[in-house]
C-alpha cells in the first residue's frame, strides 16, 4: 500500500511539472514553421481537411486524389484490413486493429505500401512509413526527436483509460468537446485543425488526487498536440476546508491556459489565469450542480499587449459522466478582455468580435454531450450581450460531430449558427424557425463500399433569409 501511495504521489507531481513545462514548448509551436524547416514532411492536402471545406471559393468542384496520399493518416474505420490498388500496380494496405481490456481501449492504424509489376515481374514493398526520417542539418537533437515522434504517432489513432470524471481518465487522441473546470477558459473545445477521421496526438488527463491528499482534490490537463502544441491548459483544485466546520464543501481551483488563434490573418497569443470558487448545490451519484465564481486574468503578449481582468459566475453541472451544462454571467472589469478565446463556435472575421468591451456583460447557457470513447460530440450554446440594460448580439450555436464512421457509413461535422437581429424584435423560438441570419456548415464523409465520398457544404443566409453564398462541394471518390 505504501509503494502504491508513493507511486501515486510521483505521478501526480510529474503531471503538474509536465503541465508547467508544456506552455514553454507551446511558445515555439505557436510560431509559423519556417520554409524548409526540420519539422518533417507535411502531409499532402486532402479534400477531407477542413481548410478546404472553409475555402472562400464557392465553385463546385470534383477532385479525385491519389488514394495512396496520406494513407493511414486518417482512419478508414471499415474493418480490420482494407486495401487500395491503382492501375500502375501501386497498392496500399491499412490494418486497423482495435482492442479493449477493462477500462483500457486502443485503436491503431498500421500501413504498408508497395508496387507490383507484371512485365517484368517485380514486387517491391515500401517501408518508408516505418523508417525514421533522416535528420536534417539544421535540426538539433530536440527538433529531430520531435520529428521522429510525429512520424510514428500516425500509427496510433487513439487510446483511452477510463471515462471522464472517473478517478483516473487518460485519453490520447484528438480533443473533442473538452472542457476545463466550469468552462471559464476552455469550454467544449473541438480540434478542427485537421479533418474528420484524422488522428492527432492530443492528450487529456483527469486525476482524482483525493486518496493522496486526504481531501477532495484533483488535476486536469489538456493539450491539443503533444509534439507541436498550439493550445495547452491545466487546472488543480482542492477543498481545503473539507475537514473544518466552516464551508467544508467549498472548492478552490487554479487554472492556466495558453494558445494562439488567427483572426484577420493575424496570430493572437494570450495567456489566461483563473481562480475559481465553487460550492455544491446538489451532489448525487448521477447529477451534480455547483454554484461558481471565477476571477479571470488575461496576461500580456506582444500580439495582444493589453491586460484584461474579468469576473464570471453561474451554475455548472453534469448528468452522469457524458452530459454537462452551464449557465454563466461574465463581466469585464479592466482592460481588453477576450471572451471565449478558445471556443471555435462563432464565425469570427474581426478581432473585435472576441473582445467583450467594458460596460457590457455576457449571458451564456450551454449543454453538451461528449462521448470520447466513441468520438461523438453534441454541443449547443445560447449567448447574448447586455449593455445599458439592452440585450444585443443574441446568437445560437449547435454542433453535432461524429469523428468516426457511424454504423460504418457516415462521419459528420454539422454546425448551425443563428444571429438574432438587434434591429428586429425576434423571439428565440420564432427565430429558430426561420433562416434569417443563419449559417449552416456541414462536412461529411460517406462510405458505400467500395467508395468513400467527402462533401463540404456552406450555406449563409442574410437578414431576409436570402442565400448569400453557393454550395461548396468537394468530392473525393476512392475506389478500394
Amino acid at each position: 500500500m505504501m509503494v502504491r501511495s508513493q507511486f501515486g504521489r510521483f505521478i501526480f507531481t510529474f503531471l503538474i511539472v509536465l503541465s508547467l513545462l508544456l506552455p514553454l514548448g507551446a511558445e515555439e509551436g505557436n510560431q509559423p514553421p519556417a520554409e524548409g524547416g526540420g519539422g518533417g514532411v507535411q502531409p499532402p492536402l486532402k479534400v477531407t481537411d477542413e481548410n478546404v471545406f472553409r475555402g472562400q471559393d464557392h465553385s463546385t468542384t470534383i477532385t479525385i486524389l491519389n488514394p495512396l496520399d496520406g494513407l493511414g493518416q486518417s482512419s478508414t474505420e471499415g474493418g480490420l484490413v482494407e486495401a487500395i490498388a491503382l492501375s500502375d500496380g501501386s497498392f496500399g494496405v491499412v490494418m486497423n486493429p482495435s482492442f479493449s481490456l477493462g477500462p483500457f481501449s486502443a485503436r491503431l492504424a498500421l500501413t504498408l505500401k508497395g508496387k507490383l509489376t507484371m512485365d517484368p515481374l517485380n514486387f517491391n514493398l515500401d517501408f518508408t512509413d516505418w523508417i525514421a526520417p533522416e535528420r536534417q542539418e539544421e535540426e538539433d537533437v530536440w527538433q529531430y526527436s520531435l520529428s521522429v515522434a510525429r512520424h510514428y504517432s500516425r500509427f496510433i489513432q487513439a487510446f483511452q483509460f477510463g471515462n471522464p470524471f472517473d478517478p483516473v481518465f487518460i485519453r490520447y487522441g484528438k480533443l473533442l468537446g473538452s472542457t476545463l473546470g466550469d468552462g471559464a477558459l476552455i469550454s467544449g473545445y473541438v480540434d478542427r485543425s485537421v479533418g474528420l477521421l484524422t488522428a492527432k496526438p492530443g492528450l487529456t488527463v483527469m486525476i482524482d488526487a483525493s486518496p493522496l491528499t486526504g481531501v477532495s482534490s484533483g488535476f486536469h490537463f489538456l493539450v491539443d498536440d503533444l509534439i507541436e502544441p498550439k493550445m495547452s491548459a491545466w487546472r488543480i483544485y482542492s477543498a481545503p476546508f473539507e475537514k473544518e466546520a466552516y464551508l467544508p464543501a467549498l472548492q478552490l481551483g487554479l487554472s492556466y491556459a495558453t494558445g494562439t488563434r488567427s483572426v484577420e490573418e493575424r496570430a493572437i497569443t494570450r495567456h489566461f489565469f483563473g481562480l475559481d470558487f465553487s460550492y455544491p448545490l446538489l451532489d448525487k451519484k448521477i447529477i451534480k450542480t455547483d454554484l461558481f465564481t471565477d476571477l479571470l486574468l488575461q496576461g500580456l503578449d506582444s500580439s495582444a499587449p493589453e491586460l484584461g481582468i474579468g469576473i464570471r459566475s453561474g451554475i455548472n453541472g453534469r448528468l452522469g459522466k457524458l452530459i454537462t451544462y452551464n449557465f454563466s454571467f461574465t463581466a469585464p472589469i479592466f482592460g481588453k478582455y477576450y471572451a471565449s478565446f478558445f471556443t471555435n463556435e462563432w464565425a469570427l472575421e474581426h478581432e473585435q468580435q472576441l473582445i467583450l468591451p467594458l460596460g457590457s456583460n455576457r449571458l451564456e447557457g450551454s449543454i453538451a454531450f461528449a462521448w470520447p470513447k466513441q468520438e461523438i460530440y453534441f454541443g449547443a450554446k445560447l449567448a447574448g450581450d447586455v449593455t445599458a440594460g439592452v440585450v444585443e448580439n443574441q446568437r445560437m450555436f449547435a454542433n453535432l460531430r461524429f469523428d468516426h464512421l457511424l454504423f460504418n457509413v457516415l462521419s459528420l461535422d454539422l454546425r448551425y449558427e443563428k444571429l438574432y437581429s438587434n434591429e428586429k424584435d425576434e423571439s428565440f423560438l420564432k427565430g429558430l424557425m426561420t433562416l434569417n441570419n443563419v449559417d449552416i456548415q456541414a462536412l461529411a464523409i460517406i462510405k458505400f463500399k467500395p467508395y468513400v465520398i467527402s462533401l463540404g457544404v456552406t450555406l449563409a443566409y442574410d437578414e431576409e433569409a436570402r442565400l448569400t453564398s453557393t454550395i461548396d462541394a468537394v468530392v473525393r471518390i476512392v475506389l478500394l
